[in-house]
């Protein structure tokens, strides 16, 4: 033991032996800062292999140190991400997208297929999204798919 403390001591590291004897930090601390969304542009639906079905949401707003500004893109690739990252586990996965993300519930209002995969990673795609910049946000082309509802409805 006495050998090893005159190594430490050498390398600078005399109180390693004496500091690792007291204990632990207690690391209770609770922070008042909670980030709740308020709405989002996407949501994705899986139905997974085992009968489940899950529901995640792309949430717009990033935080900086400049102010909060709205990034729907990088929403949407996180929705894409998800996918891959359950790959093979599920059987069909659908990216929705709404015009009021306001109005959207669980389980109304999401009414835009994005992009669909199914169990063999078949992928089938919108071509009417794009994506606007308009200032520090990065935001979808409502305009296009207000366009294509109302071509629906006739």
């Amino acid at each position: 033991m006495e050998q090893l403390s005159e190594i430490l001591k050498d390398l600078g590291l005399g109180s390693v032996l004496s500091d690792s004897i007291k204990p632990t930090r207690n690391y209770e601390k609770i922070s008042t800062n909670v980030y709740k969304p308020e709405f989002s542009r996407f949501k994705l639906v899986m139905w997974f292999k085992d009968g489940n079905t899950r529901y995640f949401y792309g949430y717009d707003n990033k935080h900086t140190s400049s102010g909060v500004h709205c990034d729907e893109y990088e929403s949407l690739l996180k929705l894409y991400r998800m996918v891959h990252k359950f790959k093979g586990s599920y059987k069909n996965a659908i990216i929705y997208a709404t015009i009021n993300p306001l109005k959207a519930t669980a389980q109304r209002g999401y009414d835009w297929e994005i992009i669909k995969w199914d169990m063999y990673e078949n992928k089938k795609t919108n071509p009417v999204i794009n994506f606007l910049n308009e200032g520090k946000n990065i935001n979808l082309d409502l305009q296009k798919l207000k366009n294509l509802s109302n071509q629906k409805i006739k």
